[in-house]
């Protein structure tokens, strides 16, 4: 069913109405952080967007930029380390360079996080938050065709099926001639020193395609990003969920790391991988961390892109149809 631009963008009111009444159901509390703080998340391939400006209120003598959050993580788990519990956030974001089909520099983010949610009851949150939009009347008056029927599988599980190789073993080698194998183009020498680099290219290209409607969990250790790190019989694995519908990355989640000197030595291992790869230097300190070196409670947190979720309800072509003005005529 084709459906206009206007109507999208009243489909889109409508979601977000029944996802706040899906948190305020279940207690969760409101929260607007910053969208552009001295902090930043320091990842590998994620690229925040500075802003630097004589105007900005802060010391002449203090040199740092400010940056848009690319998600308003490191805040919102201020908040919980304060007490403020649980807690969900819908906010726009920002990562530079992302414009495609399903990409925008700017776009829509749906948080939360509830303390004492561990590795199972984060995922069933999900999952039940997935099923309630689903059921949800205005839905259903939508035409929306999806199941409301979610699969779990180990990411062991889902990339042996359709490589045949054990993510948590394979080399390099291995997953290169995979990609050989089913002719999967990849960039020239010099890119790809790392496995992680083989099994992102695998996952996205053979493996994701296939996801209809699944959480995916059990993310190898060294994807871990600010999740746990769980040693099983035979290998480590990463406490992190992904939510798939149709092909599609709508969310992630961790159980997240508690431990501050592990988180700071993850941001430092991230920074030198940037700096190695040309990209900008990103700080180390933060906040968050100095928070966290005080004790940080156990708990489960997700992030969910709104507008990709629209676009998988509607069968939209591209980000633009949900949004109201993609960066091209903001």
């Amino acid at each position: 069913m084709h459906r206009s631009w206007t109507e999208n963008l009243r489909f889109r009111s409508e979601l977000l109405r029944h996802i706040r009444q899906f948190f305020y159901d279940r207690n969760f509390c409101e929260v607007q952080t910053p969208v552009l703080s001295a902090d930043t998340i320091v990842d590998r391939y994620l690229e925040p967007l500075t802003v630097t400006d004589k105007s900005l209120p802060v010391n002449h003598h203090d040199q740092r930029k400010y940056y848009l959050q690319t998600s308003p993580e490191f805040a919102m788990k201020r908040l919980l380390a304060a007490g403020l519990d649980p807690i969900f956030q819908i906010t726009p974001v920002f990562r530079a360079g992302d414009r495609g089909q399903f990409h925008n520099v700017e776009f829509t983010m749906l948080e939360w996080y509830r303390i004492g949610d561990n590795y199972q009851t984060g995922m069933f949150l999900l999952a039940e938050f997935f099923r309630y939009l689903l059921e949800t009347a205005f839905l259903k008056n939508m035409n929306v065709n999806m199941s409301c029927d979610i699969g779990y599988h180990t990411y062991q599980d889902v990339f042996e099926s359709e490589t045949g190789l054990n993510p948590h073993s394979a080399t390099v080698t291995e997953l290169q001639f995979i990609c050989h194998e089913r002719k999967i183009d990849y960039p020239p020498s010099g890119w790809g020193d790392a496995v992680d680099d083989w099994l992102d290219l695998l996952f996205s290209e053979l493996v994701q395609p296939t996801l209809e409607s699944a959480i995916v969990y059990d993310f190898p250790a060294s994807q871990a990003q600010l999740a746990k790190i769980r040693q099983d019989e035979s290998y480590a694995v990463s406490e992190r969920f992904e939510l798939f519908l149709k092909g599609q990355e709508i969310a992630s989640g961790y159980h997240e790391i508690q431990d501050a000197f592990e988180l700071r030595r993850r941001f430092q291992e991230n920074r030198e991988c940037r700096v190695a790869s040309g990209q900008p230097w990103l700080p180390i300190n933060s906040r968050l961390l100095t928070v966290m070196e005080l004790g940080f409670p156990e708990c489960c947190g997700t992030a969910l892109g709104i507008d990709r979720l629209l676009m998988v309800m509607l069968d939209a072509e591209t980000i633009e149809d949900v949004l109201t003005f993609p960066i091209e005529t903001a």
